[in-house]
């Protein structure tokens, strides 16, 4: 690679605005130990001590096991029945320090969202789930649009930003949230088959707050046959007492509920007339699928109303900035976002059949794939009891494997009739077809509730099989078709491109993604996909299951060796040099013990954490002859470097369109290892550029973390991780 100096330098604006350099008296806190009269369960520990905070009367936050506050707790308020805090020491905080500097930030956070309720009482704010705030515009000037049973609302997502010279800035965006004004019941008649993942009730608390809740379905029962544990009254007697009225009560069907955010909580009755679907942009698109004419129309246009140009955003963010740092911080004079250097990395190549460069995944099509896998394949036709793919995709399967050198079988076709009834049969029946070396299946079937779609994937990856769905296509549609045919190959075990390796000494040679994720029980940790240098799948490993989001650092180790040894059998030797990226913040001591072994066979390891949401945003300045400034997307490929905390932020994607809408880049700390921050931005970015499943857009996250994060929402929705004993690492299945 080329040195830094070389690369290409660029001036890159950010939605960032400097509040002003912290003094001594923001540095210095005070620091306090707690003691549980039971310890926390494992996996609850941070949990436990964030929840103290809110109970000392001043504002506290949490760092590491212990908290902080820039005013004494109160005696009256250092003790409970469950806990005790002792001082250990008042000092001053460094903000070279990562884990000091990220509780500095959330400190400023809580002060800002004091400083807004304070000199804006008619606003509301709300807390992002990523981090951050969102600062809602209230009453009929948020709501921009409107269709029957939904409404897109307008607020600002707002986050502090700390460096590590200690400067304070704000990051600010627009932020959308749809809304819908009917009740879960209206939707439940509506619309039954569009999933709903979280509801909120109708009415408030006695804090004025309203409840949110996960949605885990419906109940047979009645509201007056309801019992509730603990109240000794019916469902439909707490209800009215809670002011609801006979119609909402009677009219009303039973649905289950959990307390959102708290994997632990029992299932609870509800009404459905009394609560409110959380809506989602899934949720439109489905309505919108489903539906035709005007309705599906409006919600098309929300999609492209929603996505605002960076130039919107920014201009949108500096007023806001303004009217922060008068009133809350008292500092007067223009906002104005800040310009720092920026440099532009050198793309990826990517190669198909026979090391031939493509500019795009597409081009496979033509080129032929850089690696072939299974050959025969199968198709379930649910949608007619024809025995037949659909046209375009037939062609474009046939028209890839030509393409590659290769012959593959196509008909091994099942419809509808064949599946039998009973499901002892139906295992039967995907087995049979497993035994006939059918590995991988195209079902063909009309748009069906998610549980329909998931019984069929459970129980051909029982029988060892990897699916691939698609919806009849109305008319000859060959970007869909072209898509559908790459997910069956990646899920076949082929490799449609790779990359160029890198020739340079710093480069690893192979790099493992990590993810964590959660059903509502457990969570999925560990979740690992692997490349080599040159982007070629080592395949994927399964989670450890845990109880809380940091890995296990034995799981991490076990997971890491696996994947080395499977480089060993392929390449004959070791690597030289491991990177390792996780999704997220990499927490203390999660890497740890695989640092060590892989040191007793002098094995290199970098261990980045590869952060991807937030509010910040790239761009450049264009200035029109007028002197008019506009604001574009910074190019893809543009990086920000920050030596002093390890760190940069990548652009790894772009907007289809300049004008209509704007992309978010990512944030990668490097947490261990000496490889030049150079080096892993440029491996990072190249990582982005593949995408062997996507034939027209590359993903935002490097593949190997792409594909960590689908496989582990995969496996949050099988939820039975021996299921996939049968199954080789080879197939992708999360494509």
């Amino acid at each position: 690679m080329a040195p830094l100096e070389n690369l290409q330098q660029t001036s890159v604006v950010l939605n960032r605005y400097l509040v002003r350099p912290l003094e001594e008296k923001d540095l210095t806190i005070h620091e306090y130990q707690c003691h549980f009269a039971q310890l926390p369960q494992q996996g609850d520990e941070q949990r436990a001590v964030s929840s103290i905070c809110y109970k000392l009367g001043v504002t506290a936050v949490r760092l590491g096991s212990r908290i902080i506050t820039r005013e004494e707790v109160s005696p009256a308020k250092m003790r409970s029945d469950d806990w005790e805090l002792f001082k250990t020491a008042t000092r001053k905080l460094d903000c070279s320090n990562t884990c000091e500097r990220k509780a500095l930030e959330t400190f400023e956070r809580r002060v800002l969202e004091q400083g807004l309720k304070k000199y804006f009482n008619k606003t509301e704010i709300e807390r992002a789930l990523e981090g951050g705030l969102i600062w809602w515009i209230t009453g009929h000037e948020g709501a921009e649009k409107c269709g029957d049973a939904w409404e897109v609302h307008r607020g600002r997502r707002i986050d502090v930003v700390i460096d590590s010279d200690g400067n304070l800035y704000l990051e600010i965006d627009i932020h959308h949230r749809f809304y819908t004004p009917w009740t879960l019941h209206q939707w439940l008649e509506e619309y039954p088959d569009v999933p709903i993942s979280y509801v909120r009730n109708t009415y408030k608390d006695k804090n004025n707050n309203y409840i949110s809740w996960q949605y885990e379905g419906i109940s047979d029962q009645l509201p007056q046959k309801v019992v509730l544990e603990g109240l000794g009254i019916s469902l439909a007697d707490y209800h009215r007492q809670n002011g609801a009225t006979n119609a909402e009560i009677n009219n009303s069907l039973v649905v289950l509920v959990k307390r959102a955010n708290d994997w632990k909580a029992k299932p609870v009755a509800h009404l459905s007339q009394r609560l409110s679907p959380s809506l989602t942009m899934e949720m439109l698109a489905n309505i919108a699928d489903a539906e035709s004419g005007e309705e599906s129309q409006q919600i098309k246009e929300v999609f492209e109303f929603i996505r605002k140009s960076l130039d919107v955003r920014i201009k949108n963010s500096t007023k806001t900035a303004h009217t922060i740092l008068e009133k809350i911080y008292r500092i007067s004079g223009e906002a104005e976002a800040i310009r720092v250097d920026g440099y532009i990395l050198p793309t990826a190549k990517l190669l198909a059949s026979n090391d031939q460069q493509v500019d795009k995944v597409a081009k496979v099509r033509y080129k032929g794939c850089a690696r072939v896998g299974e050959t025969k394949f199968g198709c379930l036709n649910l949608y007619n009891e024809k025995h037949q793919y659909p046209e375009e995709v037939r062609k474009c399967l046939l028209e890839i494997a030509n393409n590659s050198n290769t012959t593959i079988e196509i008909d091994s076709y099942r419809t509808q009739q064949d599946i039998p009834e009973s499901e002892l049969d139906q295992q039967m029946f995907w087995q049979n077809w497993s035994d006939e070396d059918i590995k991988t299946v195209l079902v063909v079937m009309p748009w069906s509730p998610n549980e329909r779609k998931q019984k069929i994937r459970v129980q051909a990856l029982q029988a060892g099989i990897a699916t691939q769905f698609i919806v009849p296509m109305p008319k000859a549609d060959s970007y869909k078709a072209l898509n559908v045919v790459l997910g069956i190959l990646c899920k076949a075990g082929w490799q449609p491109i790779r990359l160029e390796p890198l020739d340079h000494p710093e480069c690893a040679d192979l790099i493992i993604g990590f993810d964590t994720g959660t059903n509502r029980e457990l969570y999925y940790g560990t979740s690992a996909f692997a490349v080599l240098a040159d982007g070629q799948s080592l395949g994927w490993e399964l989670p450890d299951v845990q109880r809380g989001e940091t890995f296990s650092g034995k799981a991490i180790w076990q997971t890491v060796s696996k994947l080395v040894l499977k480089f060993h059998h392929s390449c004959k030797r070791y690597p030289k040099k491991l990177l390792l990226m996780r999704d997220g913040l990499v927490q203390e001591g999660e890497f740890q013990q695989t640092i060590e072994e892989l040191a007793k066979k002098n094995i290199a390891v970098d261990v980045v954490g590869v952060r991807k949401s937030g509010a910040g945003r790239m761009g450049k300045e264009d200035i029109h002859a007028n002197g008019e400034v506009v604001y574009r997307d910074a190019k893809i490929g543009t990086v920000i470097f920050t030596p002093k905390e390890k760190s940069f932020t990548l652009v790894t994607s772009q907007p289809i369109n300049q004008n209509i809408g704007s992309v978010r880049p990512l944030r990668v700390v490097h947490e261990y290892g000496n490889t030049s921050l150079e080096m892993i931005a440029l491996q990072t970015y190249h990582l982005s550029q593949l995408h062997p499943a996507s034939g027209f857009r590359s993903c935002r996250l490097p593949w190997v973390l792409h594909l960590a994060d689908r496989s582990s929402k995969e496996f949050q929705r099988i939820g039975q991780i021996s299921i996939l004993q049968n199954i080789s690492r080879e197939k992708l299945i999360a494509v």
